[in-house]
């Protein structure tokens, strides 16, 4: 007899009345860090999609537009008035921007997702089709499979870290993997001034932090899905099967039979997790979608 994966998405916790969603945090870092909000406005690409977008949004860091700025702090070096004080100006302008787009804001974030409150048994209905026996691989940081469903912890897979251990790395960040020529460091040769080279390696640094790494991810929990050889069944449960998180997904199917059913859950009609399923390579006999509130 084949074995259950369920894999959860960040619509599980919403079903159950959790404030989970990009937007809160966007709230949440409105109200306790203005100075980060005027940094995405002035850096990032904001538009009224921006929080639903979040994620992806970190990779649209406008460097032009960081260099600029700093520039009216990279003060010639034949200046009458110049001042050893002036040479890390430029570098420090940079870094300023840089770490609060990144290491900053991940920490907000990290902060808010450990103080999200999951609510009483009976709060919410209850997902019927989740078997706390089965195998589950969450994309939330959140214990709610464990506190409202009595899921085993050695059932479950967060994937990108658990707000209930405060030890534990909580992954946030885009999937633009840029090229070497995408780099600013190609620009820099034996004229740059060192100011402007340690201004772009800041740059280029923030570009890999806000980097989601999920083929080292994958690698990580190598063992986790080289044993999915018995799972007959996946049902996914809140996850829109978004582009960020697709190489997990390809590392399922890869790993499963391939006569496994796949059973979606939708927020309203399913044409996009359907697309996005077919696009993985799941046939469509193989497929089912439905609400979460009937399933």
């Amino acid at each position: 007899m084949g074995s259950k994966l369920f894999v959860i998405g960040n619509g599980f916790d919403l079903h159950h009345g959790i404030p989970s969603r990009f937007s809160d945090f966007g709230r949440s870092v409105a109200a306790s860090d203005p100075n980060i909000v005027r940094l995405i406005d002035e850096y990032l690409f904001v538009d009224e999609d921006f929080w639903n977008c979040f994620e992806a949004r970190l990779a649209t860091f406008d460097a032009d537009n960081v260099i600029e700025y700093a520039e009216q702090f990279l003060v010639s070096y034949g200046a009458e008035d110049w001042s050893d004080a002036f040479h890390h100006d430029f570098e420090y302008e940079i870094q300023q921007v840089v770490d609060g787009l990144s290491r900053r804001l991940h920490t907000r974030f990290a902060k808010w997702i450990r103080s999200l409150p999951i609510p009483d048994a009976g709060a919410a209905p209850l997902v019927r089709c989740v078997d706390p026996e089965a195998r589950f691989l969450t994309f939330n940081y959140t214990p709610t499979l464990q506190r409202l469903y009595g899921v085993p912890d050695r059932n479950v897979l967060h994937i990108h870290g658990r707000s209930s251990d405060p030890d534990d790395e909580i992954v946030l960040g885009h999937g633009w993997k840029r090229n070497v020529e995408d780099m600013l460091a190609r620009e820099v040769n034996e004229d740059t001034d060192t100011r402007v080279a340690g201004g772009y390696r800041l740059i280029d640094e923030y570009f890999a932090d806000t980097f989601k790494p999920t083929e080292r991810i994958v690698e990580r929990y190598r063992a986790e899905f080289d044993s999915l050889g018995d799972v007959t069944e996946v049902i996914v449960l809140g996850h829109s099967l978004a582009d960020v998180d697709t190489p997990y997904f390809r590392e399922i199917i890869a790993r499963t039979p391939a006569s496994t059913t796949w059973t979606v859950s939708c927020y309203l009609e399913p044409s996009v997790e359907m697309e996005r399923l077919k696009a993985l390579g799941v046939p469509q006999h193989l497929s089912r979608f439905a609400r979460l509130s009937v399933m």
